[in-house]
């Protein structure tokens, strides 16, 4: 399927809880159908760099929804792009639900919760592939960006895969695991076996915040996660908490 760059915004700042970034929106076309992709970035960029391929996921990036990990994966990619000075991260509003759309999506969350089903359970019942994502658009955001090596932050082998068709070069993957909430064992172990995401539990990584408040509430740079005294109370406003 082609690929095509239609339109490139100006760069926007944006600063969040975890430091300042740049924006950019992506008109793109793959093959007959339109939409627009983002890149939110830090830099200047040097190869090797940080890349994270994040697919939306409203209920819980925007809601916090606790069924799903996809905001704290968002959160902890920006922080480690924080820390290390530099990182992209290509977003990708049409991959709600893995591709299938929001609608969808929330009638899959009745069955799962009705009937016990997972995610691939449900999207089956509903008559859904369970995964129709591309990641054309993702490559041709950081080609643009100018990045041709990646250290890539996912547990998706299929990511690493769609890098590496597209001649960027994997330099390493990172997994990008919640391993504090028992909740989610359940929901991570059948992205795993289901989808067959590179995840081991218990997983201890250096970095991940072992705390909820830690997690949803990002702190600024320099503040320790065993700093108490610069946690944010639940009354404050968050981006995406």
């Amino acid at each position: 399927m082609s690929v095509r760059i239609l339109e490139v915004s100006k760069d926007v700042p944006i600063r969040n809880r975890i430091g300042m970034f740049t924006l950019r929106a992506y008109l793109i076309a793959e093959g007959p159908h339109v939409d627009t992709h983002l890149a939110i970035f830090k830099g200047p960029l040097t190869n090797p760099v940080p890349v994270r391929i994040n697919s939306a996921c409203l209920t819980g990036e925007v809601f916090g929804d606790r069924r799903c990990d996809c905001a704290w994966q968002m959160w902890e990619a920006l922080r480690r792009f924080e820390d290390r000075g530099q990182g992209v991260m290509t977003y990708h509003p049409s991959h709600e639900g893995r591709g299938i759309g929001l609608f969808q999506k929330i009638r899959s969350y009745e069955l799962m919760d009705e009937r016990g089903l997972t995610t691939r359970e449900a999207f089956q019942e509903l008559g859904e592939t369970p995964d129709v994502r591309s990641y054309a658009s993702a490559t041709a955001i950081l080609q643009d960006l100018g990045v041709r090596e990646a250290q890539l932050l996912s547990n998706n082998p299929e990511k690493i895969k769609a890098l590496s068709d597209s001649g960027i070069a994997v330099i390493g993957s990172e997994r990008v695991v919640m391993d504090f909430d028992k909740s989610l064992v359940g929901y991570l172990q059948s992205k795993a076996a289901q989808f067959g995401h590179l995840i081991e539990l218990p997983t201890f990584m250096l970095g991940v915040p072992m705390t909820e408040d830690v997690a949803f509430w990002p702190q600024p740079t320099g503040v320790h996660d065993d700093d108490t005294s610069h946690k944010p109370t639940k009354t404050a406003t968050a981006t995406g908490a």
